[in-house]
């Protein structure tokens, strides 16, 4: 007997994903377009996910997220390190924020856009994340979580360059970071669910069912917070 079609099993869905993935990150990238990046970006994820987790399947969501977020990373660090200039145009105060970079990593300054450092934006950034999501279907968790998935590739891009090492990547691209776009992004997901399912489900039954995955990816992302808040002191190991 034929089994029944899913989309979200054909893995050419996967690889439109990882091509507009590449489309929407390297153009405005190397273009210096700090606007369009971050939109663009936020409206073909957004609908990927979307197509997803409106056929019921949450784990083709995460997946199309993740691998999403893993390869617009891996190209902003690659391209931070073959055109360094032309990429910081793309960010708001580019310049300025390798700058302040350097200077946490080097000089032990408070590491910039943090939540010590910023911490009503970083409050923003988790309610767009999770209540955001959860009333837009996603779209507005989509635009918080690209750009701080943008900005710690930027960041790591600038410092794998400037210690001219590639073995020290997981130095550049501290744990931290990682931590928070992996919980925002299982977040963003899960909470764009109620919205984007075909079958309307009530908050408090999305919750029961959903509680493990968000009880997860909480955790995860806060982690990540709190790491933020205690390791960059200790994170200096180029002496």
């Amino acid at each position: 007997m034929e089994r029944e079609y899913q989309l979200t099993r054909d893995p050419v869905f996967y690889l439109m994903a990882a091509f507009f993935a590449f489309l929407t990150t390297a153009l405005p990238a190397l273009l210096g377009q700090f606007r369009f990046m971050p939109i663009g970006q936020t409206l073909v994820l957004a609908i990927f996910m979307a197509i997803a987790v409106r056929r019921g399947d949450l784990r083709g969501g995460l997946l199309v997220v993740f691998l999403w977020l893993a390869l617009s990373m891996s190209i902003l660090i690659v391209l931070m390190l073959v055109a360094p200039e032309q990429v910081e145009r793309a960010f708001t105060d580019g310049f300025m924020y390798r700058a302040l970079v350097s200077e946490w990593y080097f000089a032990r300054s408070p590491l910039p856009s943090s939540f010590v450092t910023q911490p009503v934006a970083s409050l923003i950034e988790a309610l767009g994340v999770t209540l955001g999501a959860l009333l837009t279907g996603g779209v507005v968790g989509v635009w918080f979580l690209v750009r701080m998935a943008n900005l710690a590739a930027f960041s790591a891009g600038h410092l794998l360059g400037v210690l001219a090492n590639p073995l020290l990547l997981v130095v550049a691209l501290p744990i931290w970071s990682v931590l928070q776009v992996v919980g925002a992004g299982g977040l963003v997901v899960v909470c764009a669910e109620p919205l984007l399912a075909t079958k309307r489900m009530a908050f408090g039954s999305w919750a029961r069912r959903r509680s493990r995955w968000l009880t997860w990816f909480g955790a995860i992302y806060v982690t990540g917070l709190l790491a933020e808040w205690i390791l960059p002191a200790f994170w200096h190991f180029h002496s």
